[in-house]
């Protein structure tokens, strides 16, 4: 009895439901803190919120809007590496992420752009329901505080309506005070305007094409990055039902094991803390919001996904969704680089957007009836790559959701920078709704932090094809006037390997060579209906379960034409008065 009962002592100190609360969520990014924020509103509930990265409110880093990219590689960093990729020269390229307390949303570009109507539009004709731009625009503007520029960013470019901002909300955007050069603006808006590309006043209407001075998530009276925790969980840290507890969410612990038909239900979720001690939480409901790269990754080892991969790994499987993990979704970024005579000084985040007419032009409508004859094509090259974990005729139905987005209606489908530093200037471009589908998934039951992300770039040739036409329109915009006149050399990839009258292999070959993620990656626990693939429904709720959701990019079912921070936090937004009210 002695034995029995030291045994047992053991067993609930390793493995002990310390507390319990109304509201898990596994991840504090973008998402997580927006629920977290939303639904500690309520007195009466208990909100914790596992994370496994730390406070940075103090890394200059994250702070400093100028300093962004050096948290890359550093603690801050979840540091992925892809599988090899073939459309990459064969290189496994880094993933980057944000391991914080604010997530990527600590370390990402800072960019605050919504993208195009019928974008949004488009989840509906995805299964859910209600899901449209009229019905997430109210979102966009709560979340808003908005800085209008000053006298001398608008000098500098700024520009903005104020019918599509808001006022009053968490999250403080604009423009940075480090937006100079005026003069610099005013010979890339003529030379894109040459080039047939007008300004933009405002990119945040839900029309994108053209050129413009992308706002930001900034505070710009304080000269500092705004992220998801200073917007949502600063302000609110010291409310008594809101815990941020420093740990990684593993799996799920279900109230009932059995898959017979009826909903399985949550009632427990277990993480590991830095000593790699193991802890099991109650909660009445559960939220996932670690991003597209790991939520994923919870629900495999919770016994949810494609029966074959939870069976190599010694996985039970609850809930058969072959969706999850699927649908990995990422753009391809290329730059190119030339010197200058003209002296950049402070931020220049200038963008242009492109349709498929721009891109093709006369050819636009030929283009159109091939693709869409190649549609099936595409769906069963994915299907067949994925081992059919999503079937051909399921991916099908979504190409031509997005077929109809590029080619009727017309939104845009590449994004270019203009910008630069000291003496140098540079285009990195993209296109922004590939066709190619990759994966996410785990590479075995006991390691959560090591997944296999294959995202499959330009694994469709059709991609290749928009890069390299957003490609040629990057280039020659530095040989238009007046640009023109402030270029010296062409640095990389330079005249020897990709001239101005590139062919289309010299393209290939140096788009091949040239590739780096993007880090816009969604898609792996799409909300879209269960007969599509789908993961969630469009209340955000995990298909076969009762009390389990998930909040993150990964719900998102498409790529956007813009960028997926603003959309992110509106989502977040309008989940949580789902939740309040189920």
């Amino acid at each position: 009895m002695k034995l029995y009962t030291s045994l047992l002592l053991l067993t609930l100190s390793t493995k002990a439901r310390c507390e319990s609360f109304t509201y898990v969520i596994a991840g504090g990014g973008t998402c997580g803190l927006v629920l977290a924020n939303r639904l500690s509103e309520d007195p009466n509930v208990r909100v914790a919120v596992i994370e496994p990265g730390d406070d940075v409110r103090d890394n200059v880093n994250v702070t400093d809007v100028t300093r962004f990219l050096r948290a890359f590689g550093t603690a801050i960093d979840w540091q992925y590496t892809t599988t090899p990729q073939p459309g990459a020269a064969n290189k496994s390229l880094a993933f980057h992420a944000g391991k914080a307390i604010a997530g990527t949303s600590a370390i990402n570009g800072m960019t605050y752009i919504r993208g195009d109507k019928p974008e949004i539009d488009a989840w509906e004709a995805l299964g859910n329901d209600g899901w449209n731009w009229d019905t997430l625009y109210p979102y966009f503007k709560r979340v808003e505080r908005f800085s209008p520029p000053t006298t001398a960013q608008i000098a500098a470019g700024a520009s903005f309506n104020p019918e599509y901002h808001g006022e009053d909300g968490p999250l403080t955007t604009g423009f940075p005070f480090e937006l100079l050069n005026g003069s610099l603006y005013g010979l890339a808006q003529d030379a894109w305007q040459t080039l047939g590309f007008p300004a933009n006043a405002d990119l945040n209407s839900g029309n994108t094409r053209g050129f413009g001075v992308w706002p930001q998530t900034i505070d710009r009276d304080a000269d500092i990055r705004e992220d998801a925790a200073r917007a949502y969980y600063y302000p609110v840290e010291k409310r008594p039902n809101l815990k941020i507890i420093k740990g990684t969410v593993t799996e799920l612990k279900w109230a009932n094991s059995s898959a017979t038909g009826s909903l399985l239900s949550a009632d427990g979720v277990e993480y590991r803390d830095g000593s790699n001690k193991t802890t099991i939480l109650s909660t009445e409901n559960v939220i996932l919001s670690a991003g597209a790269l790991r939520t994923p990754l919870i629900l495999e080892r919770s016994g949810i996904g494609n029966p074959s991969i939870l069976e190599r790994y010694g996985i039970e499987t609850k809930i058969e969704l072959n969706g999850v993990g699927e649908n990995l979704q990422d753009q391809t970024n290329t730059a190119l680089q030339y010197s200058t005579n003209f002296n950049i000084t402070g931020t220049v985040p200038y963008a242009t957007f492109v349709t498929a007419e721009d891109i093709f032009g006369n050819q636009t409508s030929t283009i159109a009836a091939a693709t869409d004859a190649k549609l099936s094509e595409w769906a069963q090259k994915v299907s067949d790559a994925n081992g059919r974990a999503i079937s051909p005729s399921q991916l099908e139905s979504v190409f031509r959701v997005q077929h109809d987005l590029i080619f009727k209606k017309n939104v845009t489908i590449a994004e270019t920078l203009t910008s630069g530093s000291g003496d140098i200037l540079i285009s990195a471009f993209w296109a922004l709704l590939p066709f190619s589908r990759g994966s996410v998934h785990i590479k075995s039951a006991e390691d959560i932090d090591d997944p296999a992300i294959d995202p499959k770039y330009f694994f469709i040739d059709f991609d290749v094809t928009v890069q390299t036409g957003i490609g040629r329109i990057s280039q020659e915009l530095w040989y238009t006037n007046p640009l023109s006149d402030v270029v010296v050399d062409y640095l990389v990839p330079g005249n020897v390997d990709l001239p101005r009258n590139a062919t289309d292999a010299q393209w290939a070959t140096s788009l091949t060579n040239l590739l780096t993620p993007n880090h816009h990656a969604l898609g792996t626990a799409s909300m879209m209906s269960r007969e599509l693939g789908g993961v969630v429904d469009p209340k955000f709720q995990v298909y076969g379960t009762s009390n389990v959701r998930v909040v993150d990019a990964s719900v998102l079912p498409l790529q956007i034409s813009g960028h997926l921070t603003a959309t992110l936090y509106a989502m977040a937004e309008r989940a949580a008065g789902f939740i309040k009210d189920s």
